[in-house]
């Protein structure tokens, strides 16, 4: 559940209600909306944020870009000579901005400077005053009550409540040896243990490479806050495992899917919490670089049909045959082939792979639900 409050403290920051307009008017430093939990020293996130909202000297509200470059963002750590932050300023071309900084070094206190044309926005600048902890110090909240308050967390999260309802009570000892003889032999499980903030693993199964996303969470979290004493398993495969009809005798197990079939207890994806890591790292495609390339304006955007995949599906072959027939109207190529036969004169040449952000340069996109 700790991992799931870290998550749901990454969505924190509704644009406030105000009247809408867009236009070639003036942008008012006075005015523009600054708002967001990285203006807060105490809310500690692998990559912290904030939004500006810009507003025009009427007091309206931007709804399309006043400029990919209308705002400047400077984070410095006055008590220190040299400042090791990372920042990144995203364009939702929507007349808002997201800010996110990565630090890489703690630090007393830090000062956030928010200027259009050398003027300060809103109430700019932003002192935090520390101690401002980075993602990788190892600095907990001793208290972890205290942690979910200053994190803004929902005190209940209906999906897990529901999921968890199927279990009010556990014992430890006894899923710990019903589990792995249940399941360790054919699936791919990892038995965690929280014991004094530290966490212990064993794992069952042939291919647990997948555990290192759940351990990348649970590290995080124990340098964040004091995890209480706990155990539990996760499953580290693609469906779920707790089956039963019955509601006797169920095994709870955290699982990354599941299904109005099952009884596992979801928890959100690994690319997700990866994702939500590595920001401003390793990773460059999470949920708010999305938001800054959505692609040009709707009347821009390429109206023909678009998909892209492997031949995973003979359906997807006839897709693609119907693309060579109808070009004006879908635009469907395949990647790679790996369970047909390559007929070149049927299905064409095989295609690059696109960026991600390309796929927002089309207004439809194909997708196959098939059952």
């Amino acid at each position: 559940m700790f991992s799931i409050w870290l998550l749901r403290g990454l969505l924190l920051g509704a644009i406030p209600v105000r009247s809408v307009w867009g236009g070639g008017s003036q942008l008012s430093p006075e005015s523009s909306l600054i708002w967001g939990p990285g203006l807060r020293a105490d809310v500690v996130l692998p990559a912290r944020y904030f939004y500006i909202q810009a507003v025009d000297t009427a007091g309206r509200r931007f709804t399309s870009s006043p400029g990919e470059n209308a705002f400047q963002v400077k984070i410095t750590a006055p008590d220190e000579q040299f400042t090791r932050v990372g920042v990144q300023v995203l364009d939702r071309k929507d007349g808002s901005f997201v800010v996110r900084y990565r630090m890489y070094a703690s630090y007393k206190n830090i000062r956030i400077e928010v200027k259009t044309k050398d003027n300060h926005v809103a109430k700019s600048p932003y002192i935090l005053k520390g101690p401002v902890y980075h993602e990788n110090c190892d600095c907990p909240q001793e208290d972890s009550k205290v942690w979910v308050e200053e994190m803004s967390c929902s005190h209940t999260i209906p999906q897990i409540q529901k999921d968890l309802a199927n279990f009010p009570t556990v014992d430890p000892d006894k899923i710990a040896k019903e589990i792995p003889e249940r399941f360790g032999q054919r699936q791919s499980l990892c038995h965690y243990t929280i014991k004094d903030n530290k966490v212990y693993i064993k794992t069952y199964g042939e291919h647990v490479g997948f555990r290192i996303f759940m351990d990348a969470i649970l590290l995080s979290l124990t340098r964040k806050v004091t995890m209480p004493d706990v155990e539990f398993f996760v499953n580290l495969g693609d469906w779920p495992l707790e089956k039963k009809k019955t509601t006797q005798n169920l095994h709870p197990i955290f699982s990354w899917c599941g299904s109005t079939e099952s009884k596992d207890i979801v928890m959100p994806t690994y690319d997700l919490t990866d994702s939500v890591l590595e920001t401003m790292g390793r990773v460059s495609l999470d949920m708010m670089s999305v938001q800054a390339n959505t692609g040009p304006p709707w009347e821009e955007k390429n109206s023909t049909a678009f998909w892209r995949g492997r031949d995973s599906r003979k359906e997807r072959l006839e897709l693609v045959k119907l693309s060579r027939r109808y070009p004006d109207i879908i635009d469907a190529a395949l990647t790679n082939f790996f369970f047909f036969k390559h007929d070149e004169s049927l299905y064409g040449p095989i295609v690059k792979h696109i960026s991600f952000f390309d796929f927002f340069k089309v207004r439809h996109q194909l997708l196959f639900i098939l059952f």
